[in-house]
Protein backbone atom coordinates (compact mmCIF):
# COMPACT_ATOMS: atom_id res chain seq x y z
CA UNK A 1 0.00 0.00 0.00
CA UNK A 2 2.77 2.32 0.89
CA UNK A 3 5.43 1.02 -1.51
CA UNK A 4 4.23 2.77 -4.66
CA UNK A 5 5.06 6.55 -2.91
CA UNK A 6 7.76 5.48 -0.93
CA UNK A 7 10.02 4.11 -4.16
CA UNK A 8 8.46 7.63 -5.48
CA UNK A 9 9.99 9.62 -2.67
CA UNK A 10 13.01 7.47 -2.76
CA UNK A 11 13.78 8.55 -6.91
CA UNK A 12 12.84 11.87 -6.15
CA UNK A 13 15.67 11.70 -3.45
CA UNK A 14 18.03 10.25 -5.67
CA UNK A 15 17.77 12.31 -7.88
CA UNK A 16 18.25 15.33 -6.25
CA UNK A 17 21.31 13.71 -4.72
CA UNK A 18 22.87 12.84 -8.10
CA UNK A 19 22.16 16.18 -9.15
CA UNK A 20 25.80 19.06 -10.36
CA UNK A 21 24.59 22.75 -10.10
CA UNK A 22 27.57 24.95 -11.39
CA UNK A 23 27.13 28.99 -9.88
CA UNK A 24 29.12 32.19 -10.89
CA UNK A 25 28.25 35.12 -8.40
CA UNK A 26 29.31 37.57 -10.98
CA UNK A 27 28.83 37.61 -14.66
CA UNK A 28 30.88 39.95 -16.23
CA UNK A 29 34.17 41.36 -14.94
CA UNK A 30 36.09 44.52 -16.95
CA UNK A 31 39.96 44.50 -16.30
CA UNK A 32 42.91 46.75 -17.45
CA UNK A 33 46.14 44.54 -19.16
CA UNK A 34 48.79 42.97 -17.41
CA UNK A 35 46.29 43.02 -14.75
CA UNK A 36 45.32 39.29 -12.58
CA UNK A 37 41.45 38.65 -11.87
CA UNK A 38 39.72 35.54 -10.64
CA UNK A 39 36.68 35.16 -12.35
CA UNK A 40 34.61 32.92 -9.68
CA UNK A 41 33.28 29.55 -10.06
CA UNK A 42 31.49 26.98 -7.74
CA UNK A 43 29.48 23.83 -7.75
CA UNK A 44 27.59 21.41 -5.50
CA UNK A 45 27.63 17.50 -6.62
CA UNK A 46 27.28 14.52 -4.72
CA UNK A 47 30.16 12.73 -6.62
CA UNK A 48 33.64 11.99 -4.97
CA UNK A 49 36.28 15.25 -5.38
CA UNK A 50 38.16 12.43 -7.42
CA UNK A 51 35.79 11.88 -9.81
CA UNK A 52 35.20 16.05 -10.55
CA UNK A 53 36.46 17.11 -14.21
CA UNK A 54 36.10 21.19 -13.61
CA UNK A 55 37.08 23.18 -17.12
CA UNK A 56 36.91 26.08 -17.75
CA UNK A 57 36.43 27.09 -22.23
CA UNK A 58 37.33 30.33 -23.79
CA UNK A 59 35.18 31.39 -26.47
CA UNK A 60 35.88 35.18 -28.65
CA UNK A 61 33.42 37.61 -28.34
CA UNK A 62 31.94 37.68 -31.64
CA UNK A 63 33.10 39.86 -34.49
CA UNK A 64 32.43 43.96 -34.11
CA UNK A 65 29.86 45.59 -35.13
CA UNK A 66 28.93 48.98 -36.43
CA UNK A 67 27.83 50.00 -33.25
CA UNK A 68 30.65 48.54 -31.49
CA UNK A 69 31.67 50.89 -27.93
CA UNK A 70 28.16 52.13 -27.84
CA UNK A 71 27.38 51.43 -24.42
CA UNK A 72 23.55 53.26 -24.86
CA UNK A 73 22.73 50.83 -27.84
CA UNK A 74 24.53 48.14 -25.75
CA UNK A 75 22.23 48.50 -22.67
CA UNK A 76 19.21 48.67 -24.85
CA UNK A 77 20.42 45.42 -27.03
CA UNK A 78 20.84 43.67 -23.50
CA UNK A 79 17.02 44.79 -22.61
CA UNK A 80 16.04 43.04 -25.25
CA UNK A 81 17.80 40.11 -24.87
CA UNK A 82 20.14 40.59 -26.90
CA UNK A 83 24.16 39.44 -26.29
CA UNK A 84 26.15 40.69 -29.81
CA UNK A 85 29.00 39.73 -27.54
CA UNK A 86 27.97 35.85 -27.43
CA UNK A 87 25.07 35.44 -29.92
CA UNK A 88 27.26 34.13 -32.96
CA UNK A 89 27.73 30.19 -34.02
CA UNK A 90 31.55 29.51 -32.90
CA UNK A 91 32.49 29.01 -36.50
CA UNK A 92 32.54 32.41 -36.40
CA UNK A 93 35.10 33.12 -33.28
CA UNK A 94 37.86 31.15 -31.82
CA UNK A 95 36.79 28.25 -29.70
CA UNK A 96 39.41 26.32 -26.99
CA UNK A 97 40.13 24.91 -23.74
CA UNK A 98 42.02 27.39 -21.34
CA UNK A 99 42.70 24.76 -18.15
CA UNK A 100 41.21 21.46 -16.77
CA UNK A 101 41.28 20.16 -13.47
CA UNK A 102 41.04 16.43 -12.98
CA UNK A 103 39.71 15.62 -9.07
CA UNK A 104 42.58 17.14 -6.54
CA UNK A 105 45.54 16.73 -9.32
CA UNK A 106 47.51 19.89 -10.37
CA UNK A 107 45.41 21.76 -12.96
CA UNK A 108 46.70 21.60 -16.96
CA UNK A 109 46.71 23.97 -19.40
CA UNK A 110 45.15 24.15 -22.91
CA UNK A 111 47.85 24.43 -25.66
CA UNK A 112 46.81 28.23 -26.39
CA UNK A 113 47.76 28.87 -22.75
CA UNK A 114 51.21 26.90 -21.99
CA UNK A 115 53.22 29.30 -19.84
CA UNK A 116 50.75 31.62 -18.94
CA UNK A 117 50.31 32.44 -15.05
CA UNK A 118 46.32 30.77 -15.08
CA UNK A 119 45.41 28.12 -12.14
CA UNK A 120 42.49 26.68 -11.00
CA UNK A 121 41.93 27.71 -7.28
CA UNK A 122 39.23 26.93 -4.52
CA UNK A 123 37.04 24.39 -6.36
CA UNK A 124 36.74 26.31 -9.50
CA UNK A 125 38.06 29.18 -9.49
CA UNK A 126 39.79 30.61 -12.41
CA UNK A 127 42.65 32.96 -11.68
CA UNK A 128 44.04 34.38 -14.30
CA UNK A 129 47.35 37.29 -13.74
CA UNK A 130 49.17 39.38 -16.62
CA UNK A 131 46.01 39.39 -18.89
CA UNK A 132 46.88 40.39 -22.19
CA UNK A 133 44.22 42.12 -24.61
CA UNK A 134 43.18 39.37 -26.54
CA UNK A 135 42.02 37.39 -23.68
CA UNK A 136 38.97 39.13 -23.65
CA UNK A 137 36.15 36.83 -24.50
CA UNK A 138 33.97 34.49 -22.65
CA UNK A 139 34.76 31.52 -20.03
CA UNK A 140 32.80 28.86 -19.86
CA UNK A 141 32.98 26.85 -16.06
CA UNK A 142 31.88 23.45 -16.89
CA UNK A 143 32.06 20.85 -14.11
CA UNK A 144 31.34 16.99 -14.88
CA UNK A 145 31.10 14.47 -11.97
CA UNK A 146 30.63 10.66 -12.85
CA UNK A 147 27.37 9.91 -11.86
CA UNK A 148 25.75 12.98 -11.98
CA UNK A 149 23.80 13.37 -15.15
CA UNK A 150 21.18 16.12 -14.19
CA UNK A 151 21.65 19.90 -13.19
CA UNK A 152 23.30 22.49 -14.80
CA UNK A 153 27.15 22.20 -14.86
CA UNK A 154 28.16 24.81 -17.16
CA UNK A 155 28.24 28.68 -17.08
CA UNK A 156 29.36 31.52 -18.41
CA UNK A 157 31.46 34.61 -17.58
CA UNK A 158 32.57 37.36 -19.67
CA UNK A 159 35.88 39.26 -19.57
CA UNK A 160 36.29 43.06 -21.07
CA UNK A 161 40.03 44.13 -20.85
CA UNK A 162 40.10 47.77 -22.03
CA UNK A 163 43.06 50.23 -21.48
CA UNK A 164 43.42 52.28 -18.97
CA UNK A 165 40.99 55.51 -20.41
CA UNK A 166 38.53 53.32 -21.66
CA UNK A 167 38.42 51.48 -18.36
CA UNK A 168 37.64 54.63 -16.76
CA UNK A 169 35.04 56.13 -19.33
CA UNK A 170 32.99 53.17 -18.37
CA UNK A 171 32.94 53.62 -14.73
CA UNK A 172 32.34 56.78 -15.44
CA UNK A 173 28.86 55.70 -17.33
CA UNK A 174 28.10 53.27 -14.81
CA UNK A 175 28.48 55.68 -11.46
CA UNK A 176 26.61 58.33 -13.96
CA UNK A 177 23.52 55.46 -14.33
CA UNK A 178 23.36 54.95 -10.68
Amino acid sequence: MWTAPVTIVFFSLLKVLMCIEVKVPQQTYTIVPLSSVTLRCDYTTSANINDVIVTWRYKSFCKPTVLENNLILEEIGLYLGEDRFNDCPDSERTVHPVIQKIGRNKPVLGKNYFGRKFTIENKADLVMSEVKLLDAGVYFCSVDAAGDFTGDNDKKVKLFVKPEEQSATTEKLQIRQL
